[in-house]
């Protein structure tokens, strides 16, 4: 193996054609230098330089590599250049993939901030349904995924990392024959149509394939699919708040819909019924510095949603034992 720094001496002599004039523009001794091209032409066993009158002048097999030489060191010196600003993350290339809920709760907020910070970088993040996003990390076109763990049982190639649990709701429009009504049941909720992507908790998945209702499972993996299937949030919410069909989503994600009016939640509670997803990346794939500043990222952010959701959940949970105590 040619050491790259046999190969820099060689050009400087190639260079100044004189050993102490290379050595002194390397800040080096003859010789060191003198060394230098001993040990490179006994690594490749050949004559390189011959003594002229005119100093010193590469031989055929001289010539032949420095040119080599000369675009290996050039080469050496872009890749460790890429890898300096991509360390620095002043540069590179990002691919995230993500299921639904994640991608509205933390994924869009962790991206937005890697932007501003680091403007320089190459984004592309899609949003997909939970099988998508698995298939996408595995074959390596996205870096990172996020994804319910149901969709993760037996890949033995994936590092998944657990997010936070948010409580799953269900709003639909204000006119809505479910709004205003009490302890709603599950039965109540699939008299009517949900738009929304496959639905990954095997709480309401058992409980539908319990007897209440089997349709919509499906036959091949067991996702309860909805009626109306879609991968788009604000579609989902569209289709809600015109129709009586039902949109199911966390606090964050119900947020804006909930405040302008346009949909309310319903009086629908369900142990357990609550998002279980995980970041992921394959195993034998080192994380780019881009990748994993993502991932602290979206750590911050989930952290940040659950602190809101916690604060918003304190006074309805005073409200509570104020009633269970008898205080008005």
């Amino acid at each position: 193996m040619i050491e790259l720094r046999l190969i820099q001496h060689a050009l400087a002599l190639a260079r100044f054609r004189n050993y102490a004039r290379a050595a002194q523009s390397l800040h080096l001794t003859q010789p060191t230098i003198t060394r230098s091209i001993a040990a490179l032409e006994r690594a490749v066993g050949v004559r390189l330089f011959d003594r002229g009158p005119n100093g010193v002048e590469p031989t055929a097999f001289g010539h032949i590599l420095l040119d080599r030489g000369a675009r290996v060191l050039a080469g050496e010196a872009d890749l460790r250049r890429e890898i300096q600003l991509l360390a620095g993350l002043d540069t590179g290339r990002l691919a995230v993939s993500a299921a639904l809920f994640p991608f509205e709760i933390s994924v869009g907020a962790a991206v937005t901030r890697l932007i501003a910070a680091h403007p320089g970088l190459k984004v592309r993040v899609l949003l997909a349904d939970p099988r998508d996003v698995v298939r996408e990390v595995l074959a390596r076109s996205a870096d990172v995924g996020l994804v319910d763990v149901q969709f993760l049982r037996g890949q033995t190639d994936l590092v998944a990392d657990s997010m936070p649990q948010h409580d799953i709701f269900m709003a639909g429009r204000s006119s809505h024959p479910l709004a205003g009504r009490a302890g709603l049941r599950l039965a109540d909720i699939l008299a009517f149509p949900t738009a929304s992507t496959l639905i990954a908790n095997e709480v309401i998945t058992a409980a539908v394939a319990g007897g209440v209702t089997s349709d919509l499972l499906d036959p091949d993996h067991g996702d309860l699919v909805p009626a109306i299937h879609v991968n788009s949030y604000a579609m989902a919410c569209q289709i809600a708040c015109d129709t009586d069909a039902l949109v199911p989503g966390t606090a964050r994600m119900l947020a804006p819909e909930l405040n302008s009016g346009r949909l309310v939640r319903l009086d629908f509670h369900m142990p357990g019924l609550r998002t279980n997803y995980a970041m992921i990346h394959r195993q034998d794939r080192s994380l780019s510095p881009a990748a994993q500043a993502f991932i602290d990222l979206v750590r911050a952010v989930e952290a940040e949603v659950v602190a809101t959701e916690a604060h918003a959940a304190t006074p309805a949970r005073r409200r509570v034992r104020s009633k269970r105590r008898g205080v008005k």
